[in-house]
């Protein structure tokens, strides 16, 4: 269970310099073709915390034409996690697990003011109440079964009404969106990070999906995605994931093309087909690459939500399926 303590460090007596708490926050705005996302890693055991700040307002494979990025590694930690302000204008207040507060002023009259409502509780992957695939009281296997290894060894989602507002080199939009932002706390290892996706659709507030799947690339098409937790929110009650069946069509890293059959606790399925409108590469660490990009989608009965279509390849898996040398064959995924 998610407790109102954990909006602030967690520091067990075997850390090292690998222990990580992250924070991820994401902002829409699709009539605009618009998304940004915010999102700090600190490692309290070493005293340093990084801040990744993202404007996405295209689709490309390349992420020197995103609209705007200020990433910086090495800061110093903040005191504390619930009530922190960084040295690149980053500023988070978590009035409590459901309420967020965050301010970034930034370079070239850009700045963020955004507030975060959680529509439900947090959702507790290791929690069985909240997750059925949840296996709270061995640690291997809830690791196995994260999504992320170890680094999901505590993790949450909340699904949020978004709004305030993002200025763009002195443009001002209004955001009013649903989004999910999450928090993980445990080793966050830069080499041996799990691939995985991590996806939602928002179609309102009375009804969005959330899911993290583990993503093996060395699976023939359509059956490399499998469900680690998920689950569907539905007039501010959530409904723990039991199944999902996911087939995604690749241009490279760019996932152009989702269908989703999901299936909650109540045996209710949702289907859904998504594309992405806007995204690029995102190297939160230099040894893993994602590709991010806000994605269009569409329910079998034609209702169109917005959410986040997240895939991570770390370097060291990629470079372990594809790595070649230039006076040899182009290797393939899966040989």
């Amino acid at each position: 269970m998610i407790k109102p303590e954990d909006i602030e460090y967690h520091v067990p007596a075997d850390i090292d310099y690998r222990y990580g708490e992250t924070n991820y926050f994401v902002a829409y705005i699709p009539e605009e073709r618009l998304c940004a996302t915010f999102y700090t890693l600190t490692r309290k055991s070493v005293g340093v915390c990084l801040v990744d700040v993202a404007i996405h307002g295209c689709l490309s494979d390349n992420r020197a034409e995103m609209l705007y990025l200020d990433t910086q590694q090495q800061l110093p930690a903040p005191a504390r996690l619930s009530h922190f302000e960084t040295p690149n204008g980053l500023r988070v207040r978590a009035h409590d697990l459901r309420h967020y507060q965050l301010d970034y002023v930034g370079f070239d009259d850009t700045e963020a003011h955004l507030s975060f409502e959680g529509l439900t509780e947090p959702f507790d992957i290791h929690d069985p109440n909240h997750s059925p695939k949840a296996t709270p009281h061995d640690a291997a296997q809830r690791h196995e079964g994260s999504g992320l290894g170890a680094a999901y060894g505590h993790h949450f989602d909340l699904t949020c009404r978004v709004s305030g507002t993002l200025k763009l080199r002195g443009k001002t939009y209004a955001v009013n969106c649903i989004s999910t932002m999450d928090h993980s706390w445990g080793p966050r290892c830069e080499v041996g990070l799990k691939s995985m996706g991590w996806m939602n659709a928002h179609f309102g507030e009375d009804y969005a999906l959330h899911w993290i799947n583990g993503l093996d690339l060395s699976r023939p098409a359509g059956q490399q995605e499998a469900l680690a937790h998920g689950y569907v929110v539905e007039n501010g009650r959530f409904f723990g994931l039991t199944d999902l069946r996911m087939s995604s069509n690749r241009l490279g890293a760019v996932n152009v093309a989702i269908d989703i059959v999901a299936t909650d606790v109540r045996g209710k399925q949702h289907t859904l087909y998504g594309t992405p409108m806007v995204g690029a590469p995102w190297s939160c660490y230099t040894g893993v690459m994602l590709q991010v990009a806000m994605s269009r989608w569409i329910t079998s009965e034609g209702r169109i939500g917005y959410g986040l279509n997240m895939e991570n390849y770390p370097l060291d898996m990629v470079s372990r399926l594809r790595g070649r040398r230039w006076n040899e064959a182009p290797g393939r995924i899966g040989t």
